[in-house]
């Protein structure tokens, strides 16, 4: 009863959201070898669940007291804190996280509210329980780490991708730097055109990306056109800057388009690409025509290069998109204090908490 009881307090104090990157993804420590799970383990579901939701990382969440961490399959848990109160807060964290992979040539599936869980921060190792959540995503991971899933969805284990924990923190750092010299770049919407891409749901492509499209061309007409001395007057014309910047219905994203490429910009490619995509969603939005395969390969590649443009270090040409009930604790009255959270170490986890005989359970 008193062991519950911890747990229950556990739990009310650490509690958390999380995401699971997809495809699975194991993300190793670095100074381990990546986990092979036995053929006969996933037949028979008696792999170690242990070695699948112990914390390997921290990583840090800028304005934040707390971390948020990273456990080795994958699962990426921040704080319920006064930061992320609302599910709809954390699902704009998590799909910056993983865009951020996503611009450092690491392909990660998008989400939305379906795929994101409640989770806790358990015995200071691991985070664990997660709900199924509403999703395929959401439910596969789960069962996975609950021994509770099918030798179909078990076999994810077989063949996982592999990212050690350096290589991760590093591309976030990367995907980091090229979202800095992009600030009104949204990364839902990239996240999410480049998703249905890889699941040929062209009309979907289309009209994620070209919110990034405009996005990006906005940037390149704000702090590379309107920016440089050669294309502006001597002297000030009065209300001309804000009329270039503000008046979309004179300065169209078409028109925009057209006086990057007469300022060298963007090249003839990209302008034909978009003029071609343009007419094309128009008739997707207006006469519900559906969008061909062509356009949608067009609209993801102009986007990566007007990326690539802007943005220094961005490395996206080599990047694969073809590959690739438990018991839940309320309280409206209990307030996280999330002390385990705060006091975790900062690597070793497992074993600087519980020594080497716990770690080598759990690396069954």
């Amino acid at each position: 009863m008193d062991k519950r009881k911890k747990e229950l307090e556990d739990s009310q104090n650490n509690p958390c959201w999380v995401a699971f990157i997809h495809p699975m993804t194991f993300i190793v420590p670095n100074d381990e070898i990546p986990w092979e799970v036995k053929l006969e383990d996933i037949n028979n579901i008696s792999y170690s669940s242990g070695n699948l939701i112990r914390i390997v990382a921290k990583f840090n969440i800028e304005k934040s007291e707390l971390c948020g961490l990273i456990c080795y399959d994958g699962a990426i848990a921040i704080p319920k804190n006064i930061k992320f109160q609302t599910k709809e807060s954390a699902l704009n964290y998590f799909s910056l996280f993983f865009a951020k992979l996503l611009l450092a040539n690491f392909y990660v599936e998008g989400i939305d509210h379906k795929d994101i869980v409640n989770g806790n921060l358990s015995e200071n190792w691991s985070i664990w329980p997660t709900d199924l959540g509403s999703s395929s995503i959401s439910n596969l991971h789960s069962k996975i780490r609950m021994l509770n899933a099918s030798n179909m969805d078990t076999i994810h284990l077989a063949n996982p991708r592999i990212l050690y924990v350096n290589e991760l923190l590093d591309k976030l750092k990367l995907g980091e730097e090229i979202f800095k010299q992009i600030p009104n770049l949204n990364p839902k919407f990239l996240l999410r055109g480049i998703t249905e891409f890889r699941y040929k749901n062209w009309d979907l492509v289309l009209s994620n990306l070209w919110i990034s499209i405009e996005q990006l061309i906005d940037f390149i007409w704000n702090h590379n056109f309107l920016v440089n001395n050669e294309h502006n007057p001597n002297v000030e014309v009065p209300n001309r800057k804000k009329s270039l910047k503000e008046d979309s219905r004179t300065w169209s994203a078409s028109v925009k388009q057209e006086i990057l490429f007469q300022k060298n910009l963007i090249d003839e490619d990209i302008l034909y690409r978009l003029s071609k995509a343009r007419k094309i969603r128009n008739k997707l939005v207006h006469q519900g025509i559906n969008v061909d395969e062509q356009t949608a390969k067009d609209i993801l590649e102009v986007a990566i290069r007007l990326i690539k443009i802007i943005a220094v270090k961005s490395n996206l040409e080599d990047l694969n998109f073809d590959k690739s009930n438990i018991h839940k604790v309320k309280s409206s009255d209990f307030q996280p204090n999330f002390i385990s959270w705060k006091n975790l170490p900062d690597s070793n986890f497992v074993e600087s908490v519980f020594g080497k005989e716990i770690t080598k359970k759990v690396k069954k």
